[in-house]
């Protein structure tokens, strides 16, 4: 109730009214019978004293403005404030509603406002209170739940300029809040259902931009959570049955790329804790290994599959989750493509059988041996010098594991000058079992061995330059492209058995060069009966091989 409706009088009462009543209010309320009765009248009448004075000095100073204008100088007149009137006794009781107001005792001080008859003043100085004090956010929402501000059920003689400006603010409190609980899942999906469930967030405007918050509340998250993002979708709909979700382009594709990319992390880290796929090695490779050591240990097992698999995981992550790139610098291609080395597969195997095929020719089959038991020999000969450099390279891989940063040294300094194929091998990993297989062919074969050895190992060299190789390479492509497998062993078998049949034929019917094959029978000095002074000798001479001359055919 108002101060008029509990002294029984109309607005307009003037203070001689005002007091009449209250003296006659006065027998039936008094202090010792009726204390709050008493309490009540007493407030009602203050304030109606207030508004009655009130009343006549605004009506006095209207009658007197016209005076004043004739007497003053007209810039004097306009030099004066019009606002250094007192203010209305409203203004002054909802000044006193609104000091130390809280959210917890708004109600009561709404309550008080409206039975002193300022709730218009108090309301518009609230809103004021409310823009001034920047941590009033959850008085702002008190009043918004209580006075209906920002909904269409709000007053409309409210200043539309204050209500946007407090729509702006808590927006702008309503960011901050929810940035500040992204870390913590439970408070961040209560702080949404609070927002949604706030009046003036009921529109469609506000629920897009709600929508909007959250969704760059979850891409500013130093920490992505799949559970916090899923628990998001289903309190707010947004992965509906349909096309068009709830929340806006471009935040919801940008949702969805960093949820799949989330979901792409857990699945290369579950396989780097595997070992039975290429695709758990590349995932090593790329998203296990943290250290330049551990990538150099780990490459050092890696077969031409395993770095596959890495160029087919670094352009999945390029095309589809570029963001990882920036975010993990290990992903980089200059960290581990340069590891990836390609040994060539058909040096040191051709060296080894041009090895094992000229000591058969020189060591055998000159001297005698059969063309069959040489081409035999050279086989067997070349599978043991194949387990021979099979076990020296396993022997080196340790000590390539141990020494890299010395074989990389080495490797940037000497490389162009230890070995002539490009590009140059890494000295320790890739030279030394091969240097330390020349030494066992030269303990075997001799100077022979390890010149042929070293030559068809210069040769292939040579023939590793860079156009070379694309040439071969392109070549040999095309041709496994066009002809199936199958078909290509079948002409390398018929290749093959015909030239060893051709080699047969050409070895029986070679001509004989001299002192070679059948001879005349050699003087056979210690075959004579004569006793003889000299004894025999174990090897005859070459002159005691020898074809009979036509002048020494006759003679005994």
């Amino acid at each position: 109730m108002s101060c008029w409706e509990i002294l029984g009088l109309p607005e307009d009462a003037d203070k001689r009214s005002v007091k009449r009543q209250y003296a006659s209010l006065l027998k039936r309320h008094r202090p010792d019978e009726d204390p709050e009765g008493f309490q009540r009248l007493r407030e009602a009448y203050e304030q109606a004293l207030e508004w009655s004075e009130w009343r006549q000095e605004e009506e006095e100073v209207v009658v007197e403005l016209p005076s004043a204008s004739i007497d003053l100088p007209l810039a004097q007149s306009l030099s004066q404030p019009q606002a250094s009137q007192a203010p209305s006794p409203a203004r002054r009781l909802a000044a006193q509603c609104l000091e130390a107001i809280t959210a917890t005792n708004l109600p009561d001080r709404l309550a008080q406002a409206r039975l002193y008859g300022c709730a218009r003043e108090f309301e518009h100085g609230l809103l004021q209170h409310c823009l001034i004090d920047e941590d009033h956010y959850a008085l702002a929402e008190t009043a918004i739940g209580h006075l209906h501000w920002l909904t269409p059920w709000q007053h409309a003689d409210l200043p539309r300029a204050a209500l946007e400006q407090l729509r702006g603010k808590l927006m702008e409190w309503a960011e901050a809040r929810l940035n500040a609980a992204c870390a913590d899942t439970g408070r961040f999906l209560e702080l949404a259902r609070e927002l949604a469930a706030s009046p003036w967030l009921q529109g469609l405007d506000a629920r897009q931009w709600l929508n909007q918050s959250l969704a760059i509340a979850l891409l500013q998250a130093p920490v992505w959570s799949e559970q916090l993002f899923d628990a998001m979708c289903a309190q707010q709909g947004w992965k509906q049955t349909g096309h068009h979700s709830p929340c806006p382009e471009p935040w919801w594709s940008q949702l969805l790329a960093r949820s799949h990319c989330h979901t792409f992390l857990q699945q290369q880290e579950r396989l780097t804790g595997l070992f039975d796929s290429n695709e758990s090695q590349a995932a090593r490779m790329l998203f296990g290994a943290a250290d330049e050591d551990a990538r150099m240990r780990l490459s050092l097992t890696f077969s031409d599959a395993d770095w596959k698999a890495c160029e087919a995981l670094y352009r999945t992550v390029e095309l589809r989750y570029s963001q990882l790139l920036y975010q993990m610098p290990q992903l980089a291609p200059d960290n581990w493509r340069p590891l990836r080395r390609r040994p060539p597969v058909l040096a040191v195997p051709l060296a080894i059988l041009s090895t094992s095929a000229c000591m058969s020719w020189f060591l055998e089959y000159r001297l005698g041996g059969s063309f069959y038991t040489s081409v035999v020999d050279m086989l067997l000969r070349a599978m043991l010098l194949g387990v021979v450099a099979w076990g020296l390279n396993a022997a080196c891989k340790p000590l390539s594991r141990i020494a890299w940063r010395l074989d990389q040294q080495l490797h940037a300094r000497l490389g162009h000058w230890l070995s002539l194929r490009r590009p140059a091998p890494l000295p320790i990993r890739e030279s030394l079992w091969v240097g330390l297989l020349g030494g066992v062919i030269y303990l075997a074969a001799g100077m022979l061995g390890a010149v042929a050895y070293f030559s068809s190992l210069a040769v292939s060299a040579v023939l590793s330059g860079k156009t070379f190789s694309e040439r071969r390479a392109s070549f040999l492509s095309r041709v496994h492209k066009r002809v199936p497998g199958d078909i290509l062993i079948g002409l390398l078998l018929g290749i093959l058995v015909p030239l060893l049949l051709l080699g047969s034929v050409l070895a029986g019917n070679a001509s004989l060069a001299a002192n070679e094959g059948l001879q005349a029978w050699p003087q056979r000095t210690c075959a004579a009966r004569q006793l003889t002074a000299s004894p025999c000798p174990s090897r005859l001479s070459a002159d005691q091989w020898h074809v009979p001359d036509a002048t020494k055919a006759g003679q005994p």
